[in-house]
């Protein structure tokens, strides 16, 4: 056997070794956590008829493509946690072969080396893991996207091979019809091929074929153009605080380098190695590579290289991609670093190709470099499958206190559609249904969809006849912010027992059936007006004109407007005071509309109620009830116009014998 022919068995060997290294830190502990909100929808409308996919309400912001694959793999391995999980392992893995051939081909001839160093990367990469072990579409993007380079830097080779352009344009538009944050990088991609295209001698035909690139894109995404435009233009989240520039790129280089979960310590000293290693080799790569681009360009200058190679490509993948994003960003609320790993692949090639660069001092430094990062990115892997502080919710936890706890005679309270279902036989998942007859030694739970103006009656309906009711609370909920459900619950009967799990909260009210719950609804004017232009229209309190017993929380319901949208996002503080102006109870919530948005996205003229529960004062006779407007932020207290006032008086709670 010829030296050459050695090596290249070592190779094969050593790349197939990384392969399932990768394959089995994947497939370690798959199913090993619950199933969780995402996965749980997910499965969910995938199980569905096909034909009922794509205009599934559920899907808020994803097309269809993902779901479908899906749909298809369930029909064959199930819809377990294992099996559904292991449709993103599979494309997991796919990127990762693909991120080798990346790698491998940045600066064709000489990139073997660069193709086995950004395979690594990717292969142990913590946030690959991460994604790979979850029933979501990320890592099918990734993989089409990566998929989509290497289709494009064949046509670019070939420029009048109209089929490698046509495999471009499909894997492009498949990319887009997997997930809608795609186009943040098909754009940078257009960037850069713009710039190909009127920078070369043969400017007509590269014209021609980008434009009908882009047409056959278009025609490939024009079937569910309609569901993008329900879905898109509406989705955001005003509630979100939008990162600085400096914490939106902290926050992604830390999420896709070391991974989230490496400890403090590690992160201050790797960040530094992390950056220095692949700055420091990317110049190195630079200087080395360079020299040849220009060579070939000058040889033969109708090809498709720019002087500055390949890797500008991919450096425009990765920070065009980043650039983009963040303009949105700013004018579409929505952020977390999942909806721009999209990058991820060219991150990974490019950090092959330049720890390579680091050969130009010294052979082996890439590779101790490499090893150097490997090591920092341990703890993060092993955080994320074995410490149970970064684990996904406990549903476990909860289900095995509720079959503990829960009889038929009780109801149980969800304030999400997922995943309880996934565990609880008896289960209802409807808006407005009840939950079913059977099995009937399981006690009853339902989804508990929140509207406020009709909470009470939906409740007495559900609980009315309940011994006890158990309300499950997840940690990202954003069902009740107002928190009416546990302020009825409270009203109407005695809190008995929480648990806390992780990502949940269990809360147990004894009741004492039949139980009509009502909030307070005859409501008086009172017309209180701040200078933000907030506006207290009305109100009504258990108190108010009845005397209400000694004991008995007080339940509040105030009514307010806006008069335009504020600068500022406020909160209320209702408070008891006794005859000499001491205050007795307080209750300080966020003031939101019926959308769960601050003040500063209200519509002009919006009105909402917000309910509040203060604790019963300690005997009877006639007190005090005041309301204070306040910023979220400073705490600095609005005062009212005219009278300049910032504490008010609405009106007085009697508490009888």
């Amino acid at each position: 056997m010829t030296t050459s022919t050695r090596d290249r068995w070592q190779r094969w060997a050593i790349l197939i070794l990384v392969l399932w290294a990768a394959f089995a830190l994947r497939l370690y502990r798959l199913d090993y956590q619950d199933i969780w909100w995402d996965e749980a929808r997910n499965i969910d409308v995938a199980t569905r008829p096909l034909a009922e996919i794509a205009t599934a309400p559920e899907l808020d912001i994803h097309p269809p493509l993902y779901f479908y694959a899906l749909h298809a793999w369930t029909r064959v391995a199930g819809a377990s946690a294992f099996a559904t999980r292991f449709l993103s392992l599979w494309f997991g893995m796919l990127t990762v072969a693909l991120v080798f051939q990346l790698g491998r081909k940045i600066v064709p001839g000489q990139g073997r080396d660069a193709g086995m160093l950004a395979l690594i990367l990717a292969a142990f990469a913590a946030y690959g893991l991460a994604e790979a072990q979850e029933t979501r579409m990320y890592t099918m993007a990734w993989a089409l996207l990566a998929a989509g380079m290497l289709a494009l830097w064949r046509a670019l080779d070939a420029l009048h091979a109209w089929q490698r352009w046509l495999l471009f344009a499909a894997l492009a538009a498949a990319a887009l019809l997997t997930h809608y944050s795609a186009a943040f990088i098909l754009a940078a991609w257009g960037g850069w091929l713009l710039v190909w295209a009127l920078k070369g001698p043969d400017r007509g035909p590269r014209l021609v074929r980008l434009a009908g690139t882009g047409v056959v894109v278009m025609l490939l995404f024009a079937p569910i153009t309609p569901i993008a435009l329900r879905q898109i233009p509406g989705y955001k989240n005003p509630n979100l605080v939008l990162p600085t520039l400096g914490g939106y790129l902290s926050q992604l280089y830390r999420a896709f380098t070391l991974g989230e979960f490496v400890p403090e310590p590690v992160w201050r000293i790797g960040a530094w190695v992390w950056g220095g290693l692949m700055v420091g080799g990317a110049l190195l790569a630079v200087i080395r590579n360079q020299l040849s681009v220009f060579s070939r360009a000058k040889k033969n200058p109708q090809r498709w290289p720019l002087p500055l190679g390949r890797w500008t490509l991919l450096a425009t993948w990765l920070f065009g991609g980043l650039v983009i994003f963040y303009l949105v960003l700013v004018f579409r609320s929505a952020f977390n670093p999942r909806y721009i790993s999209f990058i991820l692949p060219a991150l990974w090639a490019l950090g092959g190709w330049s720890l390579l660069g680091w050969r130009r001092l010294a052979r082996p430094l890439p590779w101790l470099a490499l090893a150097g990062i490997l090591a920092l990115t341990l703890p993060s892997l092993r955080a994320d499958l074995f410490d149970p502080a970064h684990f996904r919710e406990d549903m476990t936890g909860v289900i095995n206190y509720l079959q503990a706890h829960a009889t038929p005679e009780d109801i149980i309270l969800v304030d999400q559609r997922y995943p309880f279902g996934f565990y609880w036989e008896r289960w209802n998942n409807d808006f407005y249904g009840f939950p079913p007859a059977e099995p009937a030694d399981q006690a009853p739970a339902q989804y508990l969809f929140v509207d406020i103006d009709r909470i009470d009656e939906r409740l007495t309906a559900l609980a009315g006849s309940a011994q006890r009711v158990f309300y499950v609370t997840w940690y990202e909920s954003d069902m009740d912010p107002r928190g009416a459900v546990p302020a009825l619950l409270d009203a109407y009967g005695q809190r008995v027992d929480e648990q806390v799990f992780r990502g949940y909260t269990v809360r147990v009210w004894q009741m004492q059936p039949p139980t009509r719950f009502q909030l307070p609804r005859d409501f008086i004017s009172l017309t209180r007006v701040w200078e933000p232009g907030v506006i207290l229209a009305a109100g009504d309190w258990f108190g108010r004109e009845q005397p209400l017993p000694v004991g008995k929380p007080i339940l509040v319901a105030l009514r307010w407007q806006v008069e335009h949208p504020t600068e500022r996002a406020y909160k209320v503080s209702v408070r008891l005071k006794d005859a000499s102006g001491a205050t007795l109870a307080q209750d300080d919530r966020l003031l939101l509309s019926n959308r769960h948005l601050r003040t500063p996205a209200w519509a002009p003229g919006e009105e909402a109620m917000n309910v509040y529960l203060l604790s019963s004062p300690p005997g009877p006779g006639d007190y005090l009830l005041t309301v204070v407007l306040y910023d979220e932020a400073t705490l600095e207290p609005a005062v009212t116009s005219g009278d300049w006032l910032a504490e008010v008086e609405i009106g007085v709670v009697n508490v009888g014998n």
